[in-house]
């Protein structure tokens, strides 16, 4: 039985990093380009692996080169593939990354990760009624997110909803969500409340719990973490590091608050984990590649607070 189930994205990252930003017509040089496996569904999956959970994921790839250099990944750290399928004739999604000065710029085409259909997901019903907590993003079709939500619900599972890329949700989507994710720019598409400070973030919490969502945590970089316990807000800091590259520092964050579901931590706690992690994400480049493992986030973290 799963722990975790991801639905989601696949991409194959292809990055590179300026010391400028292009104008429109200009040219800049970069430099330290890579291929790195990424795809916000692919991240979470493999961070909450690398966090020590048992993790399953349902996604779609091209019958290329990117979409077997991705499986082979995804097993490699451990997550299981079986309903990671190969499409004939269509490109595996691929995410163009520019990095200066530790923030990130990006462009997808989703490719075979639009090929995640309703009746796709239909065909792996089983998978969710097997699994504990189900992860899903907004890095495939919007129909497709309803009818996993709608499942999940079904079988009362858990159901984290990391809503990126921003878009606004209907009512009958958000108020089955176990767990939102959002950071402040999602927040505010999802609301239309601007979020400038903790307390605009508060009164966001308190819009999306009135829409029926259970618990929400707005990320907000170096600002750290505002979510709710109930109807308290609490405001929780970030870890100051020296930020290298921000790619998928919300994908890790979002696998770190599963992981802590799934072994029944109480929620300020997975918080606290969930910044340690994307803490360590931040300090190293690339997507998959910055993700930590659960050995050298637990150094960190035991040191400030023994729970296990």
């Amino acid at each position: 039985m799963s722990e975790i189930l991801v639905i989601g994205s696949l991409n194959m990252d292809l990055v590179v990093a300026t010391q400028k930003i292009p104008r429109i017509g200009e040219t800049v040089l970069g430099s330290g380009f890579s291929t790195v496996p990424g795809g916000k569904g692919a991240n979470q999956a493999v961070a909450a692996a690398r966090l020590g959970a048992h993790v399953d994921m349902i996604g779609c790839v091209g019958e290329d080169l990117f979409g077997k250099e991705l499986i082979s990944n995804l097993k490699a750290n451990g997550v299981g593939v079986e309903c990671v399928k190969e499409i004939k004739d269509v490109p595996t999604g691929i995410a163009m990354i520019v990095i200066n000065e530790g923030n990130n710029f990006i462009i997808v085409d989703p490719g075979a990760n639009f090929e995640v259909s309703c009746e796709f997901i239909k065909q792996y019903e089983y998978k969710i009624k097997q699994s504990d907590i189900i992860v899903i993003q907004l890095e495939i079709p919007l129909e497709t997110v309803k009818t996993a939500v709608n499942i999940a619900f079904e079988h009362r599972k858990k159901i984290i909803l990391n809503p990126a890329p921003a878009q606004q949700l209907p009512d009958d989507i958000l108020n089955k969500i176990t767990l939102l994710t959002p950071n402040e720019t999602e927040c505010e598409i999802l609301t239309g409340i601007r979020i400038n400070t903790t307390d605009d973030a508060a009164k966001a919490i308190q819009y999306l719990m009135n829409k029926g969502v259970k618990q929400v945590v707005v990320t907000m970089g170096s600002k750290g973490a505002v979510y709710n316990i109930g109807n308290r807000i609490v405001n929780k800091p970030a870890r100051k590091v020296e930020a290298v590259d921000t790619t998928a520092a919300g994908d890790s964050f979002t696998a770190a608050l599963a992981v802590g579901m799934s072994r029944e931590l109480d929620f300020e706690q997975s918080v606290e984990f969930a910044n340690v992690v994307g803490s360590l994400t931040v300090t190293k480049k690339g997507a998959q590649s910055s993700l930590p493992y659960i050995d050298e986030v637990m150094e960190i973290y035991l040191a400030n607070k023994n729970i296990y």
